[in-house]
């Protein structure tokens, strides 16, 4: 008597257990490609976007032959990328010189790259925090640290 109500409880969930695995992969399968935040340059110079700016979060550069560029966008990009920018607000993102060259990084209009923030040794990452110091239409104003 007890193995007949044993196979009453395990049938329901021997059913339960493929329908959650069906809707889990379903659902896993139905998502578009995948997002990155990583854009790889490979050995080229970048002129970075403003889309760019506000999709990735590391830039990668293949610096083992040659030197680097990477520009960012203007100010005006920069700041349209954030969804109620403030003076203020800071934006985080990383340049790899993946070689032993540099990787030089200049502004955009309107956007200042201070001294620590311009140059990426070779074969390290440099961590670098963007501000927004003016976001008033048509005066828009960046800083790179």
């Amino acid at each position: 008597m007890k193995r007949r109500s044993i196979r009453w409880y395990i049938l329901p969930l021997f059913i339960l257990l493929v329908l959650v695995l069906f809707f889990s992969a379903s659902c896993l399968g139905s998502q578009s490609k995948p997002v990155s935040a990583f854009y790889d340059s490979g050995a080229n110079d970048l002129i970075m976007t403003g889309t760019q700016f506000g999709q990735y979060v590391l830039f990668r550069f293949d610096t083992s032959a040659s030197e680097h560029i990477l520009t960012t966008p203007s100010a005006a990009d920069i700041v349209s990328r954030f969804s109620s920018p403030v003076v203020g607000s800071v934006s985080v993102l990383a340049v790899t010189a993946d070689g032993s060259n540099i990787v030089t990084l200049k502004g955009g209009a309107n956007v200042i790259v201070k001294p620590s923030a311009s140059t990426v040794a070779g074969n390290t990452t440099l961590t670098l925090f963007c501000e927004l110091d003016n976001v008033t239409k048509g005066s828009e104003a960046v800083t790179f640290y």
